[in-house]
């Protein structure tokens, strides 16, 4: 069974969700560029 996360995560916890958060956010915004250039493509 698995184990959830308690309210008050520890340092580590919000680092690495921090982390992961800006990680997808910079995916977002290349995806997005990409976009854009094919889109120039069509």
């Amino acid at each position: 069974m698995r184990k959830s996360r308690s309210i008050s995560p520890n340092t580590q916890d919000s680092t690495m969700d921090a982390e992961h958060i800006n990680q997808i956010g910079n995916t977002l915004i290349d995806l997005s560029e990409r976009t854009q250039e094919l889109r120039g493509y069509l």
